[in-house]
């Protein structure tokens, strides 16, 4: 299952993903949005959550090194959006796979020792 982290109005993609008002799940074709009841949560809380949603996929405006690890170690595979702004105009050959061999450029907010484990 995908997930996009979208804003309150249920279409625009949200510049952060764990500080998102939702998430659109994408899963064969279906769309579903469901409110992120951990978006002020600390980060275990957070990916103990984030664990129980059986997501292998997201779809990310931005996003911290930390967390692109934590969710490359949870097994999930990241794509950064980089010129969509509703989830319904997300085009898949525009989306960056994001990897060790990138996350130093492209996962920025808010940690500043990017070392790749």
């Amino acid at each position: 299952m995908t997930l996009i982290p979208v804003e309150s109005d249920k279409k625009t993609i949200a510049a952060r993903f764990r500080k998102a008002h939702s998430f659109a799940f994408l899963d064969e074709g279906q769309v579903f949005i469901q409110e992120n009841p951990h978006k002020t949560s600390k980060s275990p809380e957070f990916f103990e959550y984030f664990k129980t949603l059986n997501v292998d996929t997201l779809y990310i405006k931005e996003l911290g090194y930390k967390t692109l690890l934590t969710l490359l170690d949870l097994g999930v595979t990241v794509y950064l959006i980089q010129h969509a702004e509703k989830y319904n105009r997300i085009k898949p050959n525009e989306l960056l796979l994001l990897d060790a061999n990138n996350a130093k450029e492209y996962c920025s907010l808010g940690h500043d020792d990017k070392e790749v484990k």
